[in-house]
């Protein structure tokens, strides 16, 4: 089983999809999953979380190793065995990519294996595709398709903050028949060692959201698409497929988003099609302008089976 220091090297420099397996040694460390948070988008940004933490590690390996590729993942730490760490370590294993998580020797060290998901992709009427995006030159392409739509709407889309939450992050784009994309959607993990975006905003009293009880396993969800009729189309298959693969992908309990406070259309379409209520907060972000409503949804199998009557009912 190949070996190599992957903490120094860059993802760029590894060969994609080159092993059928890989063995990684890591300290995973105590593991949780944070409620709140009182650090700003600026103290995030001086910590580079997106090239920071063990999903680092793991996302190479995904980058590194053939679909269906075998990880094993031996965990140094001494408090692997305690109650409640073996879901966590799997929320980090899923989230990296990786699935079908199983231990293999519970002594210490405890040992791993999982292997790995194989990105989706799924063919959409007028020619349309919808795909997944994990490889850097992807994610680079999904983030200058996010900047070109707010610059365009008067938002400032401040790359520094957005690419913090790529390691967490699942990116789903619709591409059309010329392989351009035309909408794309982001949906960030809280993940032990990593937030959500919107758990760095403000609220009206100056402080920090806390995440209530009984929401272990959370998603941030933007959705964005092109002008026109095309764009719109787009916006409906990506958020059916969206609401299909996403409880197969992460397991969420609950999926959250925000919509601008002025814009009413945004904040029913969210209500009404997605299931979502408005919980009465509303969040200031360091890179964005205006005030933005905060909306959750804990109806995921309920929007899983709805998917291709989301925008037929």
């Amino acid at each position: 089983m190949e070996q190599m220091d992957l903490i120094q090297a860059p993802i760029t420099d590894l060969p994609p999809d080159s092993l059928d397996a890989f063995e990684l040694t890591l300290d995973l460390g105590p593991l949780s999953l944070d409620d709140h948070v009182e650090e700003t988008f600026d103290d995030l940004i001086r910590q580079e979380k997106y090239r920071s933490g063990s999903l680092v590690p793991l996302r190479k390996c995904r980058h590194l190793l053939r679909d269906g590729g075998t990880l094993r993942l031996v965990n140094l730490y001494q408090g692997a065995t305690e109650e409640g760490y073996a879901s966590l370590v799997e929320i980090l294993l899923r989230t990296a990519g990786f699935v079908e998580a199983r231990m293999v020797s519970a002594a210490p060290p405890v040992t791993v294996e999982a292997r790995k998901r194989t990105p989706v992709v799924e063919e959409q009427e007028f020619g349309m595709m919808a795909r997944e995006l994990v490889g850097p030159a992807e994610l680079e392409q999904a983030h200058e398709f996010a900047r070109s739509y707010y610059f365009f709407k008067d938002f400032n889309y401040d790359l520094d903050v957005a690419r913090q939450f790529d390691l967490h992050t699942d990116v789903f784009g619709i591409f059309d028949k010329n392989a351009q994309m035309i909408a794309l959607a982001r949906v960030a993990m809280r993940v032990p060692g990593y937030n959500c975006p919107f758990m760095y905003a403000l609220t009206d009293a100056g402080t920090h959201f806390h995440i209530p009880n009984g929401h272990r396993c959370i998603g941030e969800v933007m959705a964005i698409s092109k002008e026109g009729r095309e764009g719109a189309v787009a916006f409906k298959r990506l958020m059916e497929f969206l609401v299909y693969h996403v409880p197969l992908i992460a397991h969420p309990d609950s999926m959250w988003t925000t919509f601008e406070a002025e814009d009413p259309y945004t904040g029913n379409l969210y209500k009404n099609k997605f299931l979502m209520e408005d919980i009465g907060i509303r969040l200031t972000y360091r890179d964005f302008g205006g005030k933005w409503n905060l909306l959750c949804t804990s109806k995921i199998q309920e929007l899983h089976k709805l998917h291709h009557e989301l925008f037929r009912r």
